[in-house]
């Protein structure tokens, strides 16, 4: 994935997450299925791991950097579902994932091709910059579709 593929894809996912701001109260708080999470802690899922990205791993990918694994995903994804349950507002769990992907859009402003090819490990686990944010994007849009998927409209 090349660096404006990337920084296209952030500058498109932040129309869909300011169209969240529009959904209603019901719309935010409707699971995506029978037994499933909500709206509004899918998108606070979204929120805690940019955050756990920008924090603990864009600081540190430099060539053969070998980086801890990743924390207990169902204890980052319980934690995720909490706050928008029981803490956070909408506006807070949406206005901190915009803030959030603007730091990511100061970075890749600061970023070239080249960047993008420094590799580094986690755990055992060989990726390079470009890898991991693709796969971020790819979690991005997977859980996009399930909330466009879950309200029965497409969302921009």
């Amino acid at each position: 994935m090349k660096l404006e593929e990337i920084k296209a894809h952030y500058k498109e996912f932040d129309g869909w997450i300011h169209s969240l701001k529009a959904l209603t109260d019901a719309e935010w708080n409707m699971p995506l299925g029978e037994g499933k999470w909500s709206v509004a802690a899918v998108v606070s899922h979204l929120l805690l791991w940019d955050q756990y990205s920008l924090k603990e791993r864009f600081p540190y990918f430099k060539e053969g950097a070998e980086l801890p694994s990743f924390p207990d995903f169902q204890s980052v994804n319980e934690r995720a579902r909490e706050y928008a349950e029981n803490t956070g507002s909408k506006e807070e769990i949406l206005d901190g994932l915009l803030a959030v992907r603007a730091e990511f859009h100061r970075m890749l402003d600061g970023m070239d091709n080249e960047k993008l090819a420094v590799s580094f490990k986690i755990s055992d686990h060989h990726l390079t910059v470009g890898t991991y944010i693709k796969d971020f994007i790819e979690h991005d849009i997977h859980h996009q579709q399930q909330v466009n998927q879950a309200l029965g409209k497409t969302l921009v």
